[in-house]
């Protein structure tokens, strides 16, 4: 088998928050963010274009020659990184979900890289509305940033795979766009549901889709189809909204999987996913593991993404998940016992390759430390082996590229504007970092 291997090219397409189609999420930290282009070098859009023509994009083509290959494609970097660093990519992850091999990509494909499947896997992300500015976000991800971004970039607007975005003032003085309305489209909502009966597996994240009607519109549509108990429903999501409805619907599927994404405990979780409050993170996890009890088909890990600002608490945190959370379902399947790790590759200002030497040397120090104390702990082995592994993983991560020299001022000028706009203060929650601001 080609030690590239990818089912995705094959069984799935995926949506930016601007509906524009790309491969797949994890291509967004290349030049190109694996934006799937028609012949005249437009992107194709969810909203106006056809989304099954939009499968056969050139270079979609070529990535599928290249995994057959054993080629990796440079859309491909991200998973090729991370499993050097020793963690388990979103490729590994999905050869061990899909029953799709390597023969079925070979035997499928014609010789220009085209492929005539229908789509069982979709990526939707219905807008950027969200009610957080996370630190490791920006504008295209979330409306919450428009102010502090225009602030910080000193530009009435940004860039995304579409090109460039403008801001105006409402009539409330708040910067807005259309930009990302895309998803009221009936043109995308008749192809989508052509393709329910055909769909498996649905990925929905930010903006954040508890939050926005058309993902409760699209629950109700697949429920209506009769097609509800063969989906299994895939969310990355904040999780400081559990709408009752939702939760309802859920019980419908064929399995729900929840990626809860939590970044610390207390002052370290407000910080990186402003303007949260700990307290209604903590009350929900709480929710979440009393209705995985009672519903075995909902799932809930953590993902912990893991930025230049919350790197030194990974440990912390956790001991805490493992030792003191008191959490039953949470994270309790055999291969996640822990949590979920995403360390940020972009930007690459708030990343841990973004540390110089002397702090990369203090986190080691740091890491090498909980290891010892995850070892010489009473947790089970296939935890204390997933928790040193996590650790060892981020270390390995931050070691393969520096970007110190040309990232520090930008890191430094970036926390300072929206420090001071939030009124949040780095040093406050991560203290390892003085010597930056000095």
């Amino acid at each position: 088998m080609s030690k590239t291997f990818c089912p995705l090219p094959w069984i799935h397409q995926a949506v930016r928050n601007n509906g524009d189609m790309r491969v797949c999420c994890q291509a967004n930290v290349t030049p190109n963010q694996g934006t799937a282009r028609k012949d005249d070098g437009t992107p194709f859009n969810a909203g106006k274009d056809s989304i099954v023509d939009a499968k056969n994009a050139i270079m979609i083509k070529e990535i599928r020659k290249n995994i057959i290959n054993g080629v990796w494609s440079d859309e491909c970097k991200r998973c090729q990184q991370e499993e050097e660093s020793g963690m388990s990519s979103r490729r590994l992850n999905e050869i061990d979900q899909w029953n799709f091999t390597y023969e079925d990509a070979v035997n499928s494909t014609n010789d220009d890289g085209s492929i005539n499947l229908d789509t069982r896997y979709y990526d939707l992300r219905f807008g950027n509305t969200c009610n957080l500015a996370c630190r490791m976000c920006g504008p295209t991800d979330s409306h919450s940033w428009y102010e502090d971004w225009v602030a910080y970039d000193q530009k009435q607007g940004f860039l995304d795979s579409n090109g460039w975005v403008h801001l105006i003032r409402n009539d409330k003085g708040r910067f807005v766009t259309d930009d990302y309305n895309w998803h009221e489209s009936e043109f995308f909502w008749q192809q989508i549901e052509e393709q329910i009966n055909n769909i498996e597996h649905v990925y929905m994240a930010g903006g954040e889709p508890l939050i926005i009607d058309r993902h409760t519109l699209f629950l109700e549509k697949c429920i209506a189809a009769g097609r509800a108990s063969k989906i299994i429903l895939e969310y990355n999501t904040n999780i400081t909204s559990l709408p009752k409805k939702v939760l309802e619907l859920w019980t419908q599927f064929k399995q729900v999987r929840i990626g809860a994404s939590v970044d610390g405990m207390g002052s370290m979780q407000e910080y990186q996913r402003y303007p949260i409050k700990w307290n209604t993170t903590l009350k929900n996890l709480i929710q979440l593991d009393e209705i995985c009890q009672q519903n075995p088909n909902i799932m809930v890990h953590i993902t912990y993404t893991v930025s230049a600002y919350n790197a030194f608490h990974l440990p912390e945190f956790m001991w805490w998940k493992l030792v003191d959370s008191g959490f039953k379902k949470i994270n309790s399947r055999e291969k996640r016992p822990v949590i979920t790790t995403h360390p940020v590759h972009k930007p690459y200002c708030v990343s841990v390759r973004m540390y110089p030497e002397s702090i990369r040397n203090k986190l080691k120090l740091h890491y090498n430390s909980w290891i010892n104390k995850f070892l010489e702990s009473d947790l089970n082995d296939n935890v204390k082996s997933a928790s040193v592994s996590i650790l060892k993983s981020i270390l390995n991560f931050m070691d393969q590229e520096d970007l110190s020299q040309e990232r520090i001022p930008e890191f430094v000028r970036f926390t300072k504007v929206i420090d001071q706009r939030r009124n949040q203060n780095i040093l406050d929650v991560t203290p390892e970092l003085g010597e930056l601001f000095e």
